[in-house]
């Protein structure tokens, strides 16, 4: 699935960050470092630094001399005189920092990032643009999940223990600590000078944000997760700020490939680029990012005879009608036909935590009509609503903190509509809707009904193939949220179901 078990690697020249957990053991590409470069031995077994001097010497590649550093760094620390040339010689670190500057000549991203870690090097404003996040009422974790991994930063701390942090949760692996940091100072200059990017995230998931970034590569360039990897550490700065801001906007962009000679071998480029806007751009889309103030009641409850049963049963499968949220989402369905793209911007939206305006005061209301939301057996209790108020940054994380059980993204989103649809019960002037609401088991529901409308009408087992952890129709996560066969129309059906079955036979009136 898309949130492996492992991601960050030992070795700390290959990194990738979509493997799997087996992945580094028979990739004859990954193993450690200490492998790969084949370290001389002495009589007695140790590691010879002397003969790792004069391979240093006849190295070809930048690439190997830096992999040689790194070893002496690590083995004799950043004074020891290395004796190259002359006695005593240069120190490792001096030599490391003549290295930083023929890459930085070469502009070889990855190698540049991958020694900046080694020689510990400051990112300017690191502490700052951890403060500024935090001062926008933004948690920050850097690593993936699960815990203890992945880091929680909900208050500023000192740079040298933020880095140490960040070092902590990157597994020791240099070119991702140094990636994480890079990103958070750009998470910053983002959130400083367009704040509506952040809108609906509550929690800002780094290490997460980064693995969107090499997903994203890998399916631009139709290549494996390994080389995706490359090509994201290999990004200038400028390319990796823009393809955080495609990320975060939702905005489609394009990957250009090109190739240049780079220390006597050739090697392959990549840059980002804009596209024009193609289908729905980020306000336009689907309900999930921002749903519209207003939303039309679907059922005439003027009449205080009128029981919400009998008004149910009349046409249960409808509980919201076209003229109400179909509609409004109705343009932006039509707009983008081609597939896969939203069960990408699904997968998208799920890994960045994005949830729609007003939310968490949403899902408050909903706890106060009933005794509690289950998401995959874990309960959100009515109780909370008594604990703490609809705007509370402790409430967001409570919630938060039960969507984040479900790993895969794309589902995570269904169940993120399936109680957005549910919201819609809590503007009708009813008591309750029940007792403790299984999330998923509207969801799924939906999903029978898609299924069994698809198949009477001819799809096949291929097209209704069904994601084996979930159960889930891939056709139904890849539906736009509008339309005929869209998922509001049968999360709609779904919760409608819901309500009949729930409330008593005598209804219950309206005041």
């Amino acid at each position: 699935m898309y949130v492996p078990s492992k991601i960050f690697q030992a070795s700390q020249q290959s990194v990738n960050l979509l493997g799997s957990p087996h992945q580094h053991d028979t990739d004859g590409k990954s193993h450690a470092v200490y492998a790969e470069v084949n370290l001389p031995r002495d009589e007695d077994g140790n590691v010879d630094c002397k003969a790792l001097v004069d391979q240093l010497r006849v190295c070809p590649t930048l690439q190997e001399q830096a992999d040689i550093l790194y070893m002496l760094h690590m083995l004799r620390g950043p004074e020891w005189h290395t004796g190259l040339d002359s006695e005593p010689g240069p120190t490792v670190k001096e030599l490391l920092t003549e290295l930083y500057v023929r890459v930085g000549e070469t502009r070889q991203w990855a190698l540049i990032r991958y020694i900046s870690g080694i020689l510990k090097k400051k990112v300017e404003a690191l502490d700052e643009a951890c403060t500024d996040l935090l001062s926008h009422q933004k948690h920050l974790t850097v690593g993936l999940p699960p815990e203890p991994r992945e880091k929680t930063i909900s208050a500023p701390i000192p740079y040298e223990e933020l880095v140490h942090l960040i070092d902590e949760a990157s597994e020791k692996n240099l070119s991702v600590s140094i990636l994480t940091q890079e990103i958070m100072v750009y998470l910053a200059m983002y959130m400083r000078t367009q704040p509506a990017l952040f809108v609906e995230m509550f929690r800002i998931r780094i290490g997460l944000i980064i693995q969107v970034m090499a997903t994203e590569l890998a399916h631009s360039l139709h290549c494996s997760a390994r080389e995706a990897t490359e090509n994201l550490m290999n990004l200038s700065p400028s390319d990796m700020k823009s393809l955080l801001y495609h990320i975060l906007s939702g905005k489609e962009f394009g990957v250009e490939k090109s190739v240049r000679s780079v220390d006597s071998s050739v090697t392959t480029a990549v840059s980002i680029r804009a596209l024009e806007a193609v289908g729905a751009t980020r306000p336009e889309r689907s309900g999930l990012v921002r749903l519209k103030s207003e939303i039309k009641q679907p059922l005439s409850l003027q009449s205080g005879d009128i029981s919400l049963k009998s008004s149910l049963s009349a046409r249960h499968t409808e509980l919201l009608d076209k003229d109400s949220f179909s509609s409004m989402l109705e343009d932006q369905g039509s707009k983008d036909s081609r597939q896969g793209q939203w069960q990408r911007r699904r997968r998208l939206d799920g890994a960045l935590n994005r949830v729609p305006v007003g939310f968490y005061q949403k899902v408050w209301k909903v706890l106060q009509k009933c005794h509690g939301l289950s998401v995959e057996g874990f309960v959100l209790p009515s109780s909370t609503t008594r604990e703490m108020t609809p705007g509370e940054i402790k409430f967001a994380v409570h919630v938060e903190s039960v969507l984040n059980r479900v790993p895969q993204p794309e589902y995570r989103q269904l169940l993120v509509e399936a109680i957005l649809v549910l919201t819609m019960l809590v503007d009708m002037d009813v008591h309750t809707i029940g007792g403790i609401i299984p999330v998923e088991k509207i969801l799924h529901r939906a999903n029978d009904l898609f299924y069994e409308e698809q198949k009477a009408l001819g799809a096949d087992d291929h097209m209704l193939e069904r994601d084996p952890s979930t159960g889930i129709c891939i056709l139904l996560y890849d539906s736009a949220p509008s339309g005929r066969f869209g998922t509001m129309t049968y999360l709609s059906k779904s919760v409608a179901l819901y309500v009949y079955d729930f409330l008593p036979t005598d209804g219950c009136s309206m005041q």
